[in-house]
């Protein structure tokens, strides 16, 4: 008899070990494939791409490794080195197997799972009852972020970046600190310094934060993570020795002004972008709500601190407060809108599962309300503005009214109540972003530039440009040298931090048009054949890319001074490369 009851717990606890892997990791991997879905159906975030955008400044390194003297006698990759050296490696690796697509496919499937796993421990410490459809609801949301939240990249893009990893993996981070998986946050803390050097000093100060707090809570030190703390610190120090960024906080602050406003120079904002990011500050702020007592000294020192960070950098650089506000965008605080996106996604279900008695209840739908209609103004949804705001606030209005008169009234279980509220609003949103156009049904196109013509243009480019050689090409078709693997004077997309290869890269630009083609009209398309042949002698170069937008005179000019065409489009792809005769 006691044999049978030993054979009973046992399976017993067989059985609930087996419900728990399953849902918890069942709930990981469905919220992978959503939220990958969704970000490739997504308008607003233009599907996944590889080979394009912020891979013409990131992923020529690697490349070069790969293929010796691709790039050669760039003056870009020369003058400023990119701190991402792991994400080298990982070119490297991709390019010198053939398999560069695949790996930055899984690169990017990295940071689904990261933010998927996060989510899963945060549905089932904060919604307990009903895991699964909160957690459902907060990824459909998040499928639908833009490429441009609050200043900062969004973690939640389709595309294989150092940026967006190491912002998934700060999720992770925080969501380790707020549900005690510190040997978890052991091993992710270190892994973001290795990713994204920027992100891993805010990862260091998080672990700081949370150091403090458990100091607090617990009255000891936690040398675990004070273990961390030094192998992030090291990882972050390694990196910067490795590649030193040379930068000046005068020069960054015209970078951001001149080239990037809207990544780092809030006081240029539109009113839509401003309120957004308070928006998402006061989204962020409202997950205290999902805290129990005990561990909002936790928030603080993490979610708090960071919240804290951005909202005095917005506001000093909005209000262009002398010192502060240059500092704020010197130091680049708006890195920290990656970290407070994620929970503002929480904030946004705080009236179906936040703690809320009757007497705070409205109070905090009235703050809810203006954060949500906030950060939806400047999300950046396609289709008319006016269509966006009915359809987002009945959308809200609607799922709210109901959650809040069903837990007032108490007819209904708090697990069905918020169940079916936090679903249907995942849903609903994205119902209602579909019909305003926000998502299109397509199969991924995961090859490193997806483009086979503009493949084969960039073949028939390095069989006819040396190696070592350097095009004369427009600063716009910031394209051209990824493609071709062959060096290029300047391009608007290759912009250093500051410094002398600042000062040089406006010089090289004033050769090509200037710097003004980078925010307005394409200017090099306006240089006759001689002020490209002048652009060509002064950097010793024999090859001349010129595009269909050119004035007609300009092909038969550069004939007459000794040039021909050696490469012509494929189909619509690519641009006519003329030669020194």
């Amino acid at each position: 008899m006691q044999n049978e009851n030993v054979e009973t717990a046992e399976t017993h606890g067989q059985v609930s070990r087996r419900a728990y892997f399953l849902r918890r990791y069942g709930l990981i991997g469905l919220l992978t494939v959503i939220l990958g879905t969704l970000e490739i159906w997504s308008n607003i975030g233009n599907g996944y791409t590889a080979g394009w955008g912020d891979h013409f400044v990131l992923s020529p390194e690697g490349i070069s490794w790969a293929h010796p003297g691709a790039f050669a006698n760039d003056w870009f990759m020369e003058a400023a080195p990119q701190p991402h050296w792991f994400f080298d490696f990982i070119t490297f690796a991709g390019e010198s197997l053939g398999v560069l697509s695949a790996v930055y496919a899984l690169y990017w499937a990295c940071g689904l799972l990261a933010f998927a796993t996060a989510t899963t421990m945060l549905a089932f410490r904060f919604a307990p009852s009903a895991p699964w459809s909160v957690g459902i609801g907060v990824t459909l949301f998040a499928g639908m972020s833009s490429w441009m939240v609050g200043g900062t990249g969004s973690p939640v893009i389709a595309v294989a970046l150092p940026a967006v990893l190491s912002g998934n993996l700060i999720y992770l981070l925080i969501a380790c600190f707020l549900t005690q998986r510190r040997v978890l946050a052991m091993v992710i803390a270190p892994l973001i310094a290795v990713v994204h050097v920027q992100q891993g000093s805010i990862a260091a100060v998080l672990l700081v934060g949370a150091l403090v707090a458990y100091f607090i809570t617990e009255r000891r030190i936690d040398w675990r993570l004070a273990g961390a703390l030094g192998l992030t610190g090291a990882a972050v120090a390694f990196g910067l020795i490795i590649r030193p960024v040379a930068s000046n906080l005068k020069d960054f602050v015209k970078i951001c002004d001149q080239i990037i406003p809207y990544h780092c120079s809030a006081h240029l904002w539109g009113w839509q972008d401003q309120l957004s990011a308070l928006g998402l500050v006061v989204l962020c702020v409202l997950t205290v709500t999902l805290m129990p007592p005990k561990q909002v000294p936790l928030w603080l020192a993490t979610v708090g601190l960071a919240a804290l960070g951005y909202t005095l950098g917005f506001i000093a650089d909005a209000l262009r407060i002398p010192f502060f506000g240059e500092l704020a965008q010197g130091v680049n605080v708006y890195r920290l809108g990656a970290v407070l996106l994620p929970f503002a996604l929480w904030g946004a279900f705080v009236p179906f599962i936040g703690r809320m008695s009757r007497r705070t209840s409205l109070p905090i739908l009235f703050v809810w309300l203006f954060g949500f209609g906030a950060l939806i103004l400047g999300i950046g949804w396609p289709g008319n503005l006016k269509v966006r705001l009915v359809l987002f606030g009945l959308v809200a209005l609607g799922v709210v009214a109901w959650a809040m008169i069903q837990r007032r009234s108490g007819r209904h279980s708090h697990s069905n109540i918020v169940s079916l509220s936090a679903l249907s609003f995942g849903v609903l949103l994205v119902l209602a972003n579909a019909l305003n156009g926000g998502m299109t049904v397509r199969t991924p196109q995961f090859a490193f530039i997806s483009d086979p013509n503009l493949r084969t243009w960039g073949e028939n480019v390095r069989d006819a440009v040396p190696t070592g050689e350097i095009i004369i090409a427009s600063p716009r078709t910031e394209w051209v040298k990824l493609v071709t693997q062959r060096a290029v004077v300047v391009d608007c997309k290759d912009v250093p931090y500051g410094g002398e290869a600042w000062t040089q890269w406006n010089d090289r630009l004033d050769d090509l048009g200037g710097w003004q083609q980078c925010v307005g009209p394409l200017l090099y398309d306006a240089m006759s054949a001689e002020e490209l042949v002048a652009a060509a002698d002064k950097y010793g170069s024999d090859f001349i890319s010129i595009s269909a937008s050119v004035p007609e005179e300009v092909p038969g000019d550069l004939e007459d001074l000794g040039w021909r065409p050696v490469v012509e489009p494929v189909g619509a792809s690519g641009t006519t490369i003329y030669q020194r005769g």
